[in-house]
């Protein structure tokens, strides 16, 4: 085998060496030595690598014209022997031929080999022709023996799904998908063991490329066509991957679909849905009907809320392959303009409603935000939109940093340690503070209700009630029962219309404003003898405590205020003479013994209130009034 070293050599040393290649190469095919005919076949292509920067032109010319002269020949005479051997083993394997015996050891040795042959009279690189189609500049040029065997089945493609053939339907691009997922299939098991198996669907994705080229253009005129295409294709690219194992290294049909025009028409497409979407949803006359029975859903999940979750998880199924992290954020901005719409719409609908909030829509619409943020604030924590996070992090990073001077974006694998927040937490925050003000509204209302039925509980003669010892049947006081009454219905009523998350806020928040309101505007506006002070811890122990009691198991931990007030009017005199006297002694002499107030009441079993406050109450009972 000729070579030569050193660039430098003289051209005619070159020239001869190219010459004897090419003579050798004559002889080799004569005597049908396909072996020496590929070996020197590389060994001009050696020559190539050597001379490729030599500042002598015409000898780089004659060798390039000598190296395509013998590769087109060579090619030619080993791709009819290849078509001959597939011919022979009845490639393509479809559905009319894939139940025949299987090809014959020597086919398929001879296939191999004259693959080999193939891959070897590779060009090289230098002067290879250029790739002249611009949607195909992201895959690499197919091997020789993967052209010969993709020419078939390219045939086929280009027979059913161009022209006037019924097959070729623009609103039928399943077809074609399909198609070409068949021939993925039905070849899998002879290119896994003769073949690379990506290189095969990447040569059938070539072809599915150029044809949504061909057709998206025209379809970005017709919505539901477009739509259509884009959901196919995001369909036939998952099915590749996840049925296939196609590398997501490999070029993919989602690069037509990130080209700018096509990108800008599809994210119009997506919000134009969504709203629309967004506009029957709300419209329904079952919108806020929940989806299952209360014992199955504590959620109270409402068909609205249900719908538009499934509405953003759809949407993010569709751009999740995205290679781009770009292109990604853009549809995630969608999505929060999205968030922030349906929030917008709920409060135009609680501002239409005029009637009492209980029998509203609110309760309903307070449902669907807590579920809502509830499944946000899950998502926030899932590793595709933690990677949306940190790249929107880094984006903002970027423009802060290049004042617009064209930094490129940030690249790379996301490191996620140290990320602060989610991407939802600006909506999550508008809809908690939603959800804050519209469970306050439920519980003041309640709220109202009962402090309008508690007026002649408030005002009844506390000072002159008989001891209920003396009786023979203690029973609640009269006047308490209206108050009682509506506390239990609206509770029941609560427990009926909000989720089990919602309404264990609820009665927490109304048992707090309950307490307040009995302390401040029924025990602190009162005088009590016995007989009252025992009447109101009745009251409260035997009848207010036990509606409350239905939702924890100490309810009174909920009423301490109340709970320590009652502690202290029904005290025996002695002792609460004795305690009144301790207390103001502790707060007349200065004698930084703050801790011995604390004790005294411990004792007692007063733990929440201060020695002030304990003083006031004691001061309230008719016993120790001129003492």
């Amino acid at each position: 085998m000729l070579t030569v070293r050193c660039q430098s050599a003289p051209k005619k040393l070159w020239d001869y060496c190219i010459n004897c290649c090419s003579s050798a190469l004559e002889l080799a095919l004569s005597e049908k030595d396909d072996v020496r005919s590929v070996e020197l076949f590389v060994s001009l292509s050696r020559l190539h690598v050597q001379l490729k920067e030599s500042q002598c032109r015409h000898l780089v010319t004659f060798l390039n014209d000598t190296i395509h002269f013998w590769h087109n020949l060579l090619k030619d005479k080993f791709s009819a022997e290849f078509e001959e051997v597939l011919k022979l083993i009845k490639w393509p394997f479809v559905s009319s031929n894939n139940v025949l015996s299987t090809p014959t050891a020597e086919s398929l040795q001879r296939l191999q080999l004259l693959s080999e042959y193939l891959l070897q009279l590779q060009l090289p690189l230098t002067v290879r022709p250029e790739v002249t189609s611009a949607f195909l500049m992201d895959f690499a040029p197919l091997t020789l023996p993967m052209t010969l065997l993709l020419r078939p089945l390219k045939k086929r493609f280009l027979f059913h799904f161009y022209g006037t053939k019924q097959t070729n339907r623009p609103d039928k691009p399943e077809w074609f998908f399909t198609q070409v997922l068949t021939w993925i299939r039905d070849h899998e098991k002879f290119v896994v063991q003769w073949i690379q198996p990506s290189e095969l669907m990447r040569g059938l994705l070539q072809v599915v490329v150029e044809k949504l080229h061909s057709e998206l253009p025209h379809l970005q005129y017709d919505d539901a066509l477009f739509s259509h295409m884009v959901d196919e294709t995001l369909g036939f690219d998952r099915e590749l991957r996840e049925s296939f194992s196609y590398p997501s290294t490999q070029p993919s049909v989602i690069g037509v679909l990130t080209q700018a025009q096509v990108f800008v028409k599809w994210i119009h497409m997506e919000k134009k849905y969504a709203s629309e979407k967004m506009d029957s949803m709300l419209s329904s006359e079952t919108a806020w009907l929940p989806l299952g029975s209360s014992e199955l859903d504590e959620m109270r999940v409402s068909e609205c809320g249900e719908t538009f979750l499934t509405l953003l998880l759809t949407m993010t199924e569709r751009y999740t392959s995205l290679p781009q992290p770009g292109h990604r954020l853009q549809f995630l901005e969608l999505q929060l303009e999205l968030l922030d719409d349906f929030r917008v719409r709920l409060l135009q609908l609680l501002h239409e409603e005029t009637s009492d909030p209980l029998s509203s829509r609110l309760p309903a619409i307070l449902n669907t935000i807590h579920y809502l943020a509830s499944v946000l604030q899950e998502w926030g924590g899932l590793t595709h939109f933690l990677h949306l996070q940190y790249y929107k992090s880094q984006f903002e990073k970027v423009d802060t940093l290049s004042h617009g001077d064209g930094v490129p974006p940030p690249s790379g694998a996301p490191d996620l340690e140290g990320l602060q927040g989610t991407v939802f937490d600006d909506i999550l925050d508008l809809l908690l503070r939603m959800k804050t003000d519209l469970l306050g509204q439920l519980c003041d209302t309640v709220q109202l209700d009962v402090i309008a039925r508690s007026r002649e509980y408030r005002k009844d003669r506390w000072y002159a009630m008989p001891s209920p010892k003396d009786l023979v049947n203690p029973s609640v006081t009269p006047s308490a029962c209206p108050m009682l009454q509506v506390l239990a219905a609206k509770l029941h009523q609560l427990q009926e219309l909000l989720s089990v998350p919602l309404f264990s806020e609820a009665w927490r928040q109304m048992a707090d404003h309950l307490c307040q309101f009995i302390y401040e505007e029924v025990i602190l506006q009162n005088c009590f003898n016995e007989g009252g002070a025992m009447q109101l811890q009745y009251d409260i122990t035997r009848n207010l405590f036990p509606l409350f009691g239905q939702f924890t198991h100490k309810p009174d931990a909920h009423f301490t205020l109340v709970k320590e007030a009652c502690v202290l009017l029904n005290l025996p005199r002695g002792s609460a003479l004795l305690l009144r006297d301790t207390l103001r002694l502790c707060l007349t002499y200065d004698t930084n013994e703050d801790v011995k107030e604390a004790d005294v009441l411990a004792d007692v079993g007063i733990h929440r209130l201060t020695a002030d406050k304990a003083l006031a109450v004691i001061k309230l009972r008719t016993d120790l009034t001129n003492l």
